[in-house]
């Protein structure tokens, strides 16, 4: 059961895909959230480059903003199940806890693939999955329809 402050900030997670949706980009969105000084950290979107990945990109903000390279008074909240370099990275910088959303079967690597987290090499990260599965994966089924039927949202 997630708390009133993982649920409001994963109602802003579904507010920032469905906008990068509006704006014909991949709906995923990453926050990173100081859970010892509550406060929202970082946000970012999902953009046109390889490796421009919304927890990248949050988590790239929060180390310029916190002026350090660990992050382990944080946690990251996702739209959908990261990949391998993102879940790798997640870890890399001692996130605590990853939030996601739908699973990601071809190219998740936390749950599905790789699952990284079961690397002894890695630093375990906790993980809480399948938060509002339903919204977020509709939003990247759409996505990627609009992309196959090549017709603007």
């Amino acid at each position: 059961m997630l708390n009133s402050i993982s649920k409001e900030i994963f109602k802003e997670i579904i507010e920032l895909s469905e906008t990068n949706l509006a704006n014909n980009q991949v709906p995923i969105a990453a926050i990173i959230y100081d859970y010892r000084n509550k406060k929202i950290v970082s946000k970012a979107v999902n953009n046109d480059s390889p490796i421009g990945h919304a927890e990248l990109e949050a988590i790239r903000e929060a180390l310029k903003l916190k002026n350090t390279n660990r992050l382990d008074d944080c946690d990251i909240y996702v739209s959908i199940e990261p990949c391998l370099m993102c879940a790798t990275a997640i870890s890399k910088c001692h996130i605590r806890r990853v939030y996601f959303g739908a699973e990601d079967e071809k190219g998740g690597a936390i749950l599905n693939g790789p699952r990284v987290y079961e690397n002894n090499n890695l630093k375990k990260v906790e993980v809480i999955s399948h938060i509002e599965k339903d919204k977020t994966s509709n939003l990247l089924k759409k996505f990627f329809r609009s992309k196959r039927n090549k017709t603007q949202l």
